[in-house]
């Protein structure tokens, strides 16, 4: 009798989609911690690398740079190719050498070495969050997506709040090299944790070919279609309100305001904790309003908050009391913001969700550093850029957002 099956039978089952658990979600969180574990965790290592090596603060902070430019490109290369090869298989590939390029740079016999292996890190780190999202993608759609990618900004943001303490820790042990070998260890349990839990989401039938005429052609329908382009740019500005905050936040509280160094870390970790906050409570609110309405309602918290902050620099009234809860509230605005964002780009970009992903990478990390210094251009003697930039910022993703909204009416798909 034959094994095959009878004509008119029944056709094979269709593999089954994984689906999108808690335990996954929590799982695609710690991986998507890589990129601000790698900032924020050898950032105390900075004074122990420049005084051995004898180097000028300026090259030492060429390593950041480095993983900057390589996250800015690697956010892009590691998105697409994931279309092509698969989210699980670049996924793995990507951590391997993240890892790698880590317990490398701790052994880096100059500072040249640690540069180039930092650009590395950059380029395959970026992996974390950029395939995190794709596959949160891949698997769920609409208001799910929104949660889970709430999630997933909860617990990136977690990286600032015990990074930079793990990185002191790990820097009064051993030093600079203690500080990267702590991160490569912590890169290796990433890599053991998707080999363990993140199935493959992008069935094979829905991958684009690794060429580059279906690139071009798949980013071409992206960057046609101005309701995806309205909510990347939305997700980008928002992001940069967040780094010119960050980037003026140690002057403004220890200079402007005179307070200490302790003071400062404080000040700063109560804005990362209501980060963490704001991404969780959007989770919640997009079961109610919807990912539009909760993007309107981030962006009105932290416009909110900005307004009052430039209003008082202007007025000379603002004081440290003033300064941590309208920067919690912005915060939390951001985090809600930029997850909200991130859940209707990648909506637009279903048929493609790695290439979305990494145009929202590219975005960030470009706008983040023209941003970046906006907060210091006056000097260190007020905090009038910084509140100014950050409403700025903030309103112009306000501006993309409701262009992307009224497009997306329009056009219902991309």
């Amino acid at each position: 009798m034959s094994a095959d099956r009878p004509r008119g039978g029944p056709a094979p089952a269709a593999p089954s989609r994984p689906e999108l658990t808690p335990g996954m979600l929590v799982a695609l969180g710690f991986i998507g911690m890589a990129g601000s574990l790698s900032t924020d965790l050898y950032l105390p290592a900075f004074p122990s690398m420049q005084a051995h090596f004898g180097a000028t603060a300026a090259s030492v902070q060429l390593t950041l740079t480095a993983y900057l430019i390589g996250a800015a490109a690697g956010q892009f290369v590691v998105g697409t190719l994931s279309d092509a090869l698969g989210r699980r298989r670049t996924l793995l590939a990507a951590l391997a050498v993240f890892a790698a390029a880590g317990y490398v740079a701790a052994a880096a016999p100059s500072l040249e070495w640690v540069i180039a292996l930092r650009l590395l890190q950059g380029l395959s780190g970026a992996a974390g969050v950029a395939l995190a999202r794709a596959v949160i993608a891949d698997l769920a759609a609409g208001e799910q997506a929104a949660r889970g990618l709430s999630l997933l900004m909860a617990m990136t943001g977690l990286g600032p709040v015990f990074g930079s303490p793990l990185g002191a820790l790990l820097t009064a042990w051993g030093g600079w090299r203690a500080a990267l070998l702590g991160l490569a260890v912590i890169a290796t349990a990433m890599l053991l944790v998707a080999m363990l839990v993140i199935p493959e989401s992008l069935a094979p039938e829905a991958r684009h070919p690794a060429r580059l005429g279906p690139l071009v052609r798949t980013l071409g329908r992206l960057g046609r279609d101005g309701a995806f382009l309205g909510y990347v740019v939305a997700f980008a500005c928002t992001y940069a309100a967040l780094i010119v905050y960050i980037g003026a936040s140690s002057f403004v509280v220890q200079r402007v305001f005179d307070a200490s160094p302790v003071v400062y870390s404080l000040t700063f970790s109560a804005g990362s904790v209501a980060f963490v906050a704001g991404a969780w409570l959007n989770g919640r609110a997009v079961r109610r309003l919807g990912p539009e309405r909760a993007l309107a309602a981030a962006h009105v918290l932290a416009l909110g908050a900005a307004t009052a902050l430039t209003a008082l620099a202007l007025a000379g009234t603002l004081t440290l009391a003033a300064w941590v809860p309208l920067v919690c509230l912005f915060s939390a605005g951001c985090a809600a913001g930029m997850s909200d964002a991130s859940a209707l780009t990648l909506q637009r970009a279903a048929f493609a969700a790695g290439s979305g992903s990494a145009s929202l990478g590219l975005f960030q990390y470009s706008l983040g550093a023209v941003a970046s210094p906006f907060g210091g251009l006056w000097g260190d003697h007020t905090a009038l850029p910084a509140a100014a930039g950050m409403t700025g910022a903030i309103a112009l993703a306000m501006a993309a957002a409701a262009v992307g909204s009224r497009l997306a009416r329009r056009s219902p798909t991309a």
